[in-house]
């Protein structure tokens, strides 16, 4: 049903209900109205990476090239065209007939069983020779359908493409999805019946970083795809034919085919499928054209895509300002910059060098308490100006679908602005420039001698956000329709979707069964201006799926979303950008307590630090409060290792104190009464009955090791008597009613960590895992007998640490944390450090009795099957911890500096795990993933800002200076000059070596740590990095700390910087402080407060003289203005 200004009339279904299907349940093909392949299914499975939206072009298709002088004309067989007609064939089958001017084509496609084919016969209709080929190409994604919909990169992460030449036809690909699922490991093997010459497997190769401007794929006019084997985040096997000659009236067929198998045990294949066996099924299910059908499909209007006119450095400056903080350029060509307030511009220019999309996430300004109803969206410069709009829960409470495809295929995500011209619709696409704020981004289209100025932002105060847009300079109005994809829920087509118009506001309601059992007064409005009088609701099955508000725009149009959750309703009222976007910036400053660093000699990196500071703070509270990213856009929870760290020191080095406690309290109300432990994962809202229930063994250590921080930092012990419920993991993780003190939680804590040691040690059993996700253990025993080196030094930090946070009266628990200590660090040093050097994991190899046979050593110079080392967090973490003795902490620092220090960071081992195609032997993810993406390249930027901590640790800050800047996305290229171009205002949580596979990766290692390859920014913002990197610069490497509510200054300044001033607060006090590096780098000699000494004593340090204690009493600031001068 559409309805355009309360004129309603008859439509087919679309979206939801594929018009025709092609196959049964062993194989499926569906397809939309518009007769597009919508998807591939298999036994549950999604065999296609995506479901193309109705009226979108999907990925999969057959493309006939006719060679020409100066390159060739592209016809698409399948799907769309006005050349192309669709028929019904016998057995279910679908046909395609195309006519042009030297070609007749007829494509048929059937199934038999697990196998799909695509018979093309193509007969040369003029009197001249046709040179062809044919190129075919299928999105892959091999998972079960909640898997792909929760994160497509994710799942082709884990898809592994061998690619075998063979003799009866060339180039075949077999694709493995590693990652277990429903069916076991699902396998599908693509190829042809006749000579295939070229292939390529992502379809970054195949349709380009160009296809973000154009929509087209950029491989067509190759004269050979890329013949490369390229494991990235999108799946998709292009299969090239030898290029044939056809004379007059010729005609010759070929088929390709897909067949799916639903389990490939142990890994990916090394041969495929013969064949012959494939000829044998295709025999067998061939269908007929002598009583075709004439299908008449839902005629689609595909838009074109409309792009922003290059601007003039003039006009760069009349929309942008003159101040360009950090610009980069290629080729003489400016690319991006930041202004004076932080704001960051991108020119389109960019976008053609990177994968990844630049993209902006805002929330309302209330996400500084991740319990209010919080408004967010997510933007990207290609035209999406909303997506994934949420109130409250960031998966399941959307308004607008996310933004599946990252280079900007469908066009029908989110909010979209399409402009119809003479009868034609154009979408806005890439923009000639895109500018994002704390709480906005700003796309500017130079189009038709004026611009479209195109704002979206967030409230500071309230759950909103709203879309302003401006014609500047253009002669004529514009006839705009702005599309709204509508979800109501968390995926498209999962929630029955009402709307029901009051004049230019629209009501938004869903009929969802989870939303309804949580949040059951969810609503939202959509209030258009007036110049936007009209529009349309485009419904499925009485489920509206988009409404497209329309009108004649001359100057000015506005769109603004509100909704209703708990005590909030902010539907129908409107917003004005320069207030919000001035007040954005100014509570980001305040929340940042005015930090302003400038470093002597290091004007450029003073500049740097200053502008990650608002950027890092700004992805730490997404992290916190509106938990996803740019790539991954599921979440919406608290992993329980990452909240106790990013946000907790995140609010703790911004002296946030209330804040860190309030993050306490939800996470032990969190804990699990049955075992004392904590799920991996929970949502912290209304939805807080989704979580994971099993979790990795150093989980229960991380609530701990926070609490004691705290407590340490503020001296609020009154904290250990609060009332707090556990978690029921029996009761459907519902709340216990019996609310204990937070002590007796520790208390349970204890117990689990005593509960949970490997037989005959005080060593903590690995569990599920540790901190690096892709070294999760493979089978049962390595859970139950074996050591993480890293979990035992953190778990020591924790128990250390809470000894000195637990008043003395507290004897016996204090008592059974000093045994638990004494013995697990007696243990440690007995089994976990061999010759030296502290083990990545130990086995304890036990008889059928449970009698040691053998401790192995992992990840070792001892390991003899791994083919590593040495591991990074092991040797970081006991020197954080202090656990380390002396002489071999600077050792241990020595190795890793020597065999983890790469050009763009350190490595989290000596040595990739070996990948054999899937198979599986110690690990998990790192014998797994076919991309080397996040963990599995080994540059996880999280681990290296530990290693900074490690380096402050030793007080060497020479090195904490080299490796400050390397995680950096700002200006990177100074720091790391085998860097790739990324966005520069968002925190990448890896950096990823450019190679094309895993075995390519393997073999070229020593190449990346000589600077020899280039380095890719990972996933982007939705990480406990930012929050952690923060903790990093205030707490040690500006050594700005608390120690029982006094101040704590142990700053770490190396002298060849010369003299650090920061503006900051202590104590909600404005200090301007000034660290001179003197006599020494670390531990200060005298500090003067306005100009009047200050007595200290030294904190302890195992391996250096401490910082700076100053009693409380002794710091009297002024409210008005401070001076602080710290010597070295």
């Amino acid at each position: 049903m559409v309805c355009d200004s309360g004129v309603f009339f008859a439509m087919k279904d679309f979206f939801n209900s594929p018009a025709h299907t092609v196959g049964s349940t062993e194989l499926r093909l569906d397809f939309n109205q518009d007769y597009a392949l919508r998807a591939v299914h298999s036994n549950g499975l999604m065999v296609s990476m995506f479901e193309t939206p109705t009226q979108q072009r999907p990925l999969s298709n057959l493309y006939l090239r006719r060679y020409l002088k100066n390159g060739f004309e592209v016809t698409p067989l399948l799907f769309f065209g006005d050349s192309v007609e669709t028929f019904k064939l016998d057995g279910g089958a679908i046909g395609w007939k195309t006519q042009t001017q030297h070609v007749e084509a007829y494509v048929s496609l059937h199934t038999n069983g697990n196998a799909y084919f695509y018979d093309v016969e193509l007969r040369n209709t003029s009197d001249f020779d046709l040179q062809y080929d044919l190129i075919f190409g299928q999105d892959v994604a091999l998972a079960d359908e909640g898997a792909v919909k929760t994160n497509e990169a994710y799942c082709c992460q884990y898809l592994d493409h061998q690619v075998f030449d063979t003799d009866s036809a060339g180039y075949t690909v077999c694709s493995r999805q590693n990652l277990p699922q429903s069916t076991g490991n699902p396998l599908i093997q693509i190829g042809a019946l006749s000579s295939v010459t070229g292939y390529s497997t992502d379809c970054f190769q195949f349709f380009g970083t160009e296809c973000k401007f154009t929509g087209e794929a950029q491989a067509l006019q190759k004269p050979c795809l890329d013949n490369q084997k390229y494991q990235f985040e999108m799946g998709y096997i292009a299969l090239q034919t030898q290029d044939r000659t056809l004379t007059g009236g010729e005609s010759h067929q070929v088929t390709f085919y897909g067949l799916v198998l639903p389990d490939c045990p142990e890994a990916n294949v090394e041969e495929p499928i013969p064949l012959e066996e494939i000829k044998s099924i295709r025999s067998a299910s061939v269908p007929s054209w002598k009583n075709a059908q004439v299908l008449s499909p839902l005629k689609a209007e595909y838009p074109k895509l409309v792009n922003g006119e290059a601007l003039t450095d003039k006009e760069i400056t009349d929309l942008f300002g003159s101040i360009q903080l950090f610009p980069e350029t290629r080729n003489g060509q400016l690319l991006s910059f930041f202004g004076n307030r932080s704001q960051y511009v991108t020119l389109a220019e960019k976008e053609r060098y990177m994968e990844r999309a630049t993209g902006h996430v805002i929330a309302s300004g209330n996400n500084v308490d991740c319990q209010n109803p919080i408004m967010s969206a997510s933007h990207y410069i290609f035209g999406v100006f909303n997506s994934q709009l949420t109130l409250g829960n960031t998966s399941f409470n959307k308004l607008l679908g996310v933004t599946r495809n990252a280079l900007n295929q469908f066009t029908n995500s989110g909010q979209r602005i399409h402009i119809r011209e003479d009868g034609v619709l154009k979408t806005l696409a890439m923009p000639s420039a895109y500018e994002v704020g704390t709480n906005y981004s700003r796309w500017v289209y130079k189009y038709r001698g004026g611009y479209l100025d195109i704002r979206s932002f967030s409230s500071v105060d309230h759950p909103m956000i709203q879309l302003d847009i401006e014609l500047v300079g253009l002669d004529t109005a514009l006839d705009l329709e702005i599309s709204h994809q509508l979800i109501f829920g968390n995926n498209e087509a999962e929630s029955a979707v009402s709307v029901l118009a009051d004049g230019n506001q629209f009501h938004v309601h869903g009929d969802n069964a989870l939303i309804a059992a949580s949040t059951p007064e969810l609503a939202f409005t959509v209030l258009a201006s007036s110049a936007l009088s009209k529009y349309a609701l485009v419904c499925d099955n009485g489920s509206v799926s988009s409404l497209v508000l329309k009108g004649r725009v001359t100057n000015k149009a506005s769109i603004s979303f509100g909704g209703r959750m708990s005590e909030v309703d902010t539907r129908g009222q409107t917003l004005d950008f320069d207030s919000e976007a001035t007040s954005g910036y100014d509570r980001m400053r305040g929340l940042t307590n005015q930090f302003h660093l400038d470093i002597a000699k290091e004007k450029q990196n003073s500049q740097k630090l200053n502008q990650t500071m608002h950027w890092f703070t700004h992805n730490a509270l997404v992290h916190y409060a509106t938990p996803h990213g740019l790539e991954q856009y599921s979440g919406a929870a608290w992993g329980t290792r990452d909240v106790s760290q990013g946000p907790f020191e995140l609010f703790m080095s911004l002296q946030k104190f209330d804040k860190a406690r309030e993050v306490l309290e939800i996470i032990y109300s969190h804990q699990y009464q049955e075992t004392g432990t904590w799920p991996q994962w929970f949502m912290f809202d209304n939805y807080a009955h989704i979580q994971q229930e099993e979790a990795h063994g150093d989980i229960v250590v991380w609530p701990l090791k926070a609490l004691a921080d705290y407590i340490v930092a503020t001296g609020d012990t009154s904290l250990l008597v609060e009332p707090l419920p556990y978690t029921l993991a029996h009761s459907d993780f519902s709340l216990s009613e019996i609310k204990p003190t937070l002590l007796e939680h520790v208390e349970r804590q204890i117990q689990h960590i005593e509960d949970n040691l490997v037989p005959g040690t005080w060593l903590s059993s690995y569990g599920d895992g540790d901190w690096d996700d892709t070294l999760q253990p493979a089978n049962q025993s390595l859970r139950e007998n074996m050591v993480s080196g890293w979990t035992i030094p953190l778990t020591l930090q924790a128990l250390k640490t809470m000894l000195k946070a637990l008043p003395i009266e507290h004897v016996e628990i204090r008592e059974r944390i000093l045994t638990l200590a004494t013995n697990m660090e007696q243990d440690f040093n007995r089994y976990l450090i061999k010759d030296g050097v502290v083990a990545g994991f130990i086995h304890f190899d036990r008889e059928e009795n449970g009698e040691v046979r053998d401790i192995e050593y992992l990840l070792h110079p001892s390991d003899k099957k791994t083919g590593i080392q040495f591991r990074l967090l092991p040797a970081s973490r006991s020197i954080i911890s202090e656990t380390f003795e002396p002489e071999m902490a600077a050792a241990q620092m020595a190795s890793i500096k020597d065999k983890l220090l790469f050009p763009d960071g350190v490595r989290l081992m000596d040595q990739m795990a070996e990948y054999k195609a899937g198979k599986q032997t110690y690990f998990k993810r790192a014998e797994l993933a076919a991309c080397l993406g996040r963990e599995v390249g080994l540059q996880y930027c999280h681990a290296h800002i530990r290693f900074i901590e490690a380096l402050c640790k030793l007080g060497d800050a020479e090195a904490v200076y080299e490796n400050l800047y390397k995680i950096l996305p700002i200006g990177i290229e100074s720091a790391v000059p085998n860097a790739e171009l990324r966005q520069s205002n968002a925190y990448f949580s890896s950096s990823d070596g450019k190679f094309h596979d895993r075995y390519q990766a393997y073999q070229g290692f020593d190449l990346l740590k000589q600077g020899k390859v280039n380095v890719k920014g990972g996933w982007r913002i939705y990480s406990s990095g930012p929050g952690i990197y923060i903790n990093q610069l205030i707490s040690n490497v500006l050594g700005i700390r608390f120690e029982d509510g006094n101040v704590l200054l142990d700053p770490v300044i190396a002298k060849e910087i010369g003299t650090v001033s920061l503006r900051f607060q202590l104590n909600n006090c404005p200090v301007d402080i000034t660290i001179k590096p003197e006599s020494g780098e670390f531990t200060p000699k005298s500090i003067e407060l306005n100009g009047n000494a200050l007595p200290f004593t030294v904190s302890s340090n195992r391996y250096r003289t401490g910082g700076a204690v100053i009693n409380k009493t002794e710091l009297l600031l002024d409210k008005e203005s401070n001076q602080l001068v710290i010597r070295l």
